[in-house]
C-alpha cells in the first residue's frame, strides 16, 4: 500500500474516487488499479505515479476573461495543486467516456496503461495536447492576465 507524505498524488487521487465517505472502498480500487499495472508493466506503484505525471503535466491552462465587453481566451500559469487536478480529472473523464461494459478500476487501468505507452488512443493525452494547443493559440492575449 503507498502511504505518506511522499506520495501526493496518490492522496488526491484517492481524494478525488471517495464517493460518499467510502474511503475504503475508494482504496480498495485504487490499490486494484496499480496492483494491475504493476503486474502489466513490471514496475513498482510510485514509479508508475511518477510517469502518470509527468506524461501529464502541463504548466499552463487556458481560462476565458470578460475585459471591456469583450471575451478573451487568456492562457495562465499553473500551480502545483492545479496540475495533480487536471491530470487525474483528466484520466478520470476519459474513464468516463469509455463505455465498454467493464468495471471502472479496469477503465482507468487501462487508461492508465495507454498514457504509459503513449498511444494516440489515450484521451487524456488528447486533451493535455489539447490545452497546449490552446494555450498556444491564444498567447498573444497574454498581457491580458494583468
Amino acid at each position: 500500500m503507498i502511504l505518506g507524505r511522499k506520495n501526493d498524488l496518490y492522496n488526491k487521487f484517492l481524494g478525488f474516487l471517495i464517493k460518499k465517505g467510502k474511503k475504503n472502498i475508494a482504496m480498495k480500487m485504487l490499490n486494484s488499479v496499480f496492483f494491475d499495472l504493476s503486474k502489466k508493466t513490471g514496475k513498482s506503484s510510485c514509479f508508475l505515479l511518477f510517469k502518470i505525471f509527468k506524461k501529464l503535466n502541463v504548466f499552463v491552462e487556458s481560462k476565458t476573461l470578460r475585459i471591456r465587453r469583450r471575451i478573451y481566451t487568456v492562457p495562465f500559469s499553473l500551480t502545483l495543486k492545479r496540475r495533480f487536478y487536471l491530470i487525474i480529472k483528466w484520466l478520470i473523464d476519459s474513464a468516463k467516456t469509455n463505455k465498454r461494459k467493464i468495471s471502472f478500476s479496469k477503465k482507468i487501468s487501462a487508461e492508465i496503461f495507454l498514457v504509459l505507452k503513449n498511444s494516440s488512443l489515450s484521451k487524456s493525452l488528447k486533451l493535455k495536447a489539447l490545452n497546449n494547443k490552446n494555450a498556444l493559440k491564444n498567447r498573444s492575449n497574454i498581457h491580458y492576465r494583468w
